[in-house]
């Protein structure tokens, strides 16, 4: 489709069309390339041929970085483009406008200043981040991954290096004003350990899945009561997985593993329904306001 075509405002249909187009392209190119690069490293060790390994992670790579990446850029720029004025209409009727400068950043300044993670990361992506009012309540919100790059031996004799990127955090991070009457000042992190519900019902099992710590660093073991439970309680009945909060000055930062998408669609959806999109999008800010009022209520 030509540029001229793309500027202009488009048909629920064409632009189906299109998005699907994309996001086809998208998806078989990402998912051979992953198939080949898995073949390669699998030959690798199987076979020890380098030369196989290296044809095949080639291709594969190729396929993403010159495929799948680019047909996702052009699926998120066309989806703005011409949905970008009913996803803006739509939140700050709920939020308001976004400031120009933000008072409630999520940025790697402030979460590594509150020490929220416990396990040394390095690299951090935001996406979706917008800060409005709900109810009188000042918020912020975004999807954040946090990662690391680890070092490890590698080869038949371990006489190898090879670095990874790990994945530390994936999910919703949310910071809201002067909203914590009953929370004490505390950051609450994971240890990074399996868990299930009865590990949030008394203090000892939950102080034996998460650490709790003074904004100083000094230990808060005392700071986890009923109340504190409570709250963890009902964000993972609401949002997702606690991966951490901290507490400051009455001013809450909250953690979520979880896929929840913010003020956008998930990418799974079938971007050929159009008021599919439109949905999810209103779902997803409807989402955020009942999060915003379980939070307004516990803390």
């Amino acid at each position: 489709m030509d540029k001229e075509k793309i500027n202009a405002k488009m048909s629920d249909e064409e632009l189906a069309k299109v998005l699907g187009r994309y996001q086809a392209a998208e998806t078989l190119c990402m998912l051979i390339g992953i198939i080949l690069v898995a073949a390669g490293c699998i030959s690798a060790v199987l076979v020890h041929n380098l030369e196989l390994l290296a044809v095949l992670v080639f291709v594969g790579v190729g396929l993403l970085v010159f495929g799948a990446i680019p047909a996702q850029k052009k699926k998120k720029a066309l989806l703005k483009q011409q949905m970008g004025d009913f996803f803006n209409a739509e939140r700050e009727m709920l939020f308001g406008k976004d400031p120009e400068t933000p008072e409630l950043p999520i940025d790697y300044a402030h979460l590594k200043g509150i020490d929220l993670c416990t396990t040394d990361w390095t690299d951090i992506a935001v996406e979706n981040f917008h800060e409005g009012v709900h109810n009188d309540l000042l918020f912020s919100a975004a999807n954040v991954s946090l990662s690391r790059t680890v070092e490890e031996k590698s080869g038949a004799n371990n006489d190898n290096w090879m670095s990874r990127t790990e994945k530390l955090f994936t999910g919703l991070i949310v910071r809201c004003k002067g909203v914590c009457r009953a929370l004490p000042e505390v950051t609450v992190s994971t240890r990074f350990q399996k868990r299930g519900a009865d590990d949030l019902k008394s203090p000892a099992a939950f102080l034996d899945k998460f650490s709790a710590r003074t904004p100083c660093g000094d230990n808060a073991d005392s700071a986890v009561t009923t109340q504190l439970l409570e709250f963890v309680q009902a964000m993972e009945k609401a949002g997702g997985k606690l991966f951490g909060f901290a507490v400051k000055g009455g001013d809450l930062t909250l953690a979520l593993e979880t896929r929840y998408v913010f003020a956008n669609v998930p990418p799974e959806l079938d971007l050929r329904d159009i008021d599919g999109i439109r949905k999810w999008y209103i779902a997803s800010l409807k989402g955020m306001s009942d999060l915003l009022d379980i939070i307004k209520q516990t803390a």
